[in-house]
């Protein structure tokens, strides 16, 4: 009697190995099957052929239930596979989970509606807007498209397409019909010689396969050369992942690509419908869309012919996911490039010095651009001694800030006033007894909100409401708010500057992709005479009318001990400084400090951006810390402290690390207790080379693991709290 065939099969779960099923034939590698696990059903992926299993009873291996999705099967590209495995043996991250993120059981599922394919009526009597347009211009290029299509590639809701469908410019086809694909690739950029200079650059790496950064002042017009290597790479038939730090610079940017690409482009991040996600990723694995535009997840996506990646604002934290899977997306780009053996662009102003330290090593090349495109001068950057300074009557603002923000209005132009801070005030204290407002789950203070009237914690969603009671003394009336937000910046504005409009550019005030739109196209046309914004401001956005920026509390980036501080701190100001006078001549940036001859701001003020990387680079290499080292972080937690005390001097007496790997630790991580989590940090450095993941694991395992404590790994972490 012949045997089934036995074939391991990787399921998306919190596990770090496949299982073993059975099949009346044999199935590519990669294929998604149905499976019954414990008292449930999952789609997995078949991972392995297993022939040769004698270690238990074959009477006992479950058969799969189904191999077929719909009518077809479905097989994952196998070097989206080995990416996957990749991903989980660097970040130490189980397998299943990994995979976890490049599928949901949803796509799968029956929808349970007929397709219905819908083609343009030429006969319609109705008015076309510029939206509907679009759709039209993508039935051409298409042929016929089902709703769900029409909507992942336009980007546009379902109620226009309802609306064509109603007034009948859309109408029902009779069959399916894809005409053959037309590409729209419109160039009509006129480079500047700069560019064309780093566009040959560009070119070479493409050809090459290399690793490029795209290196260019704000407003210099990096997007416009990535675009240009995108569309050559569009024109050879292969498919371009662009991928962006922020969902709330999806939106902007996807105007830009679809005036120039069409309807070939995709978005992809956290925001859309399950719908638009599962026809998204069809679209994708299927070659249907090409161009696709998306937060870090989208790398996991099923790119069935990935021509090159390109990593905008790599120097961004959002790329680096906390929680869950922790992983960096903008290392794993580059990973990704080099095992498809395609060429990844890097585009930065400000670099991670990780970045800029292989630069200098000669691993990547770099494509210069030092000035602006519209021929405009960087802006004058100068310090506010906020020592010496005059301040307004009764305020806590300079006198100097608000005369300018003045004279900025009286020329009708715009001004931006940053505080990386969000709330009206990030400590509150009983004036009565001294004790302060903190979260019951965290080391860590509640912050006001007086827009939402509560007092939240940034760490854990604790909320509660504003007009609480000390804990210690019950004092009701006695609170004292203290420090500085960016709520508080609003009110004392709006109290100096009443016949100013305003607006609060913070993720608490523009929650969705629409607020920050809609924020975004009032700044454009003007109507705002001031900015108020967090560092969602600072992220590639570009405000014709700004010309002035005002930096508030620029000293707190510069107090803090984090290896990543004085880089994340040059950075931002940086960015944010490059907001100011991208179209208008002049333009000025006042940076509001306690330490105005501090070397970081010296660099900033007088552009002298090499300087800076090249001191960070002494510091780093003579400290022994990246980009010349590696280091691990590990977390272990509990809510049983005594238990985990314990556990962490046990953990740190075993220390089985070869000469050239440090253990460092165990010591109380800054939040001490974090979602009612008591938390100890072990740091593990070593050679930049050297497999440290192998050293931990073997750590790890030599310890039992109760099951009251938690540990997490993060490789190359960003975040030291």
């Amino acid at each position: 009697m012949k045997h089934p065939h036995l074939l391991s099969v990787l399921l998306p779960i919190n596990i770090n190995y496949p299982f073993t099923y059975s099949c009346t034939e044999a199935l590519e590698i990669g294929t998604i099957v149905k499976v019954s696990f414990r008292n449930r059903e999952l789609y997995g992926v078949v991972w392995s052929q297993e022939e040769h299993v004698t270690n238990f009873d074959r009477k006992k291996i479950k058969p799969i239930i189904t191999k077929k999705i719909g009518d077809d099967c479905i097989s994952l590209p196998g070097d989206l596979l080995s990416f996957l495995n990749w991903v989980s043996t660097y970040y130490m991250v189980p397998l299943g989970l990994v995979l976890k993120a490049s599928f949901k059981k949803q796509f799968f599922e029956k929808q349970g509606k007929k397709k219905i394919y819908y083609t343009f009526n030429p006969l319609h009597t109705s008015k076309i807007t510029q939206k509907q347009e679009t759709v039209i211009e993508l039935l051409q290029v298409h042929g016929t498209l089902e709703r769900n299509r029409i909507i992942s590639i336009s980007g546009l809701s379902n109620d226009i397409i309802r609306r064509m469908i109603r007034n009948g410019i859309l109408k029902e086809s009779e069959s399916f019909v894809e005409v053959e694909e037309k590409i729209y690739l419109e160039t009509n950029i006129d480079f500047t010689p700069e560019q064309n200079y780093a566009m040959e650059k560009i070119n070479a790496s493409l050809k090459q396969q290399k690793v490029t950064l795209i290196d260019g002042i704000t407003g210099s017009g990096k997007t416009e050369l990535y675009l240009e290597a995108a569309t050559k790479i569009l024109r050879q038939g292969k498919q371009v992942l662009i991928m962006l730090p922020e969902i709330t610079l999806t939106q902007e940017f996807l105007k830009i690509f679809r005036s120039r690409f069409k309807n070939q482009v995709g978005e992809w991040h956290s925001g859309l419908s399950e719908a638009r996600r599962r026809q998204l990723w069809y679209d994708i694995l299927n070659k249907k869309i090409r161009l696709v535009v998306g937060a870090r997840s989208s790398l996991f996506l099923p790119f069935i012919d990935l021509g090159l990646i390109v990593v905008d604002e790599e120097h961004d934290s959002s790329y680096k996911q906390e929680e869950g899977m922790i992983y960096n997306a903008r290392d794993m780009a580059i990973l990704r490039a080099k095992q498809l053996k395609i060429a990844c662009i890097l585009s930065s102003a400000t670099p991670s010095v990780e970045t800029f330290e292989n630069i200098v090593s000669n691993k990547y090349s770099r494509a210069a651009l030092n000035n602006r495109f519209y021929g405009t001068k960087l802006p004058t950057i100068s310090c506010i001694d906020m020592r010496k300074a005059e301040k307004e009557t009764d305020s806590f603002l300079p006198v100097e800030l608000i005369e300018d923000l003045k004279k900025t209005k009286e020329r009708n132009e715009q001004s931006l006033i940053f505080l990386n801070r969000r709330g009206y005030s990030p400590m509150s204290i009983c004036g009565n007894c001294g004790v302060r407002v903190d979260c019951p789950h965290c080391d860590a203070w509640l912050v006001l909100h007086k827009n939402t009237l509560k007092y939240k914690c940034h760490y854990c969603g604790h909320a509660e409401e504003s007009d609480i009671k000390c804990k210690n003394c019950h004092s009701s009336d006695k609170i004292i708010q203290t420090g500085l937000g960016i709520e508080k910046i609003d009110e004392e504005l709006n109290r100096l500057l009443p016949d100013m409009s305003r607006i609060i550019f913070s993720s608490d005030y523009l929650p969705s992709s629409g607020s920050v739109s809609a924020a975004l196209r009032q700044i454009k046309e003007n109507k705002i005479d001031l900015i108020i914004g967090t560092q969602l401001i600072s992220k590639g956005h570009n405000f014709p009318s700004l010309t002035y920026v005002g930096i508030l509390d620029a000293d707190f980036g510069l107090e803090v001990t984090d290896i990543r501080a004085s880089e994340r701190t040059y950075q931002i100001l940086n960015q944010v400084s490059g907001r100011a006078g991208r179209v208008k001549q002049e333009s000025k940036v006042k940076i509001m400090t306690h330490m105005p001859d501090h070397p970081l701001l010296q660099s900033l003020k007088n552009n002298q951006k090499q300087e800076f990387y090249n001191a960070e680079l002494t510091i780093r290499n003579s400290s022994r810390m990246p980009p010349f080292a590696r280091l691990v972080a590990i977390i272990v937690s509990s809510k049983n402290r005594k238990l985990l005390n314990e556990y962490s001097q046990k953990l740190a007496l075993i220390n089985n690390f070869p000469k050239d790997v440090e253990l460092l630790g165990p010591i109380e991580a800054p939040i001490s207790r974090m979602r009612q989590y008591y938390r100890y940090r072990f740091l593990i450095r070593g050679p930049k080379n050297c497999n440290i993941q192998l050293y931990i694991k073997r750590w790890l395992d030599s310890l039992k693991l109760a099951p009251q404590i938690r540990i997490t790994i993060d490789v190359d972490p960003q975040n030291f709290l």
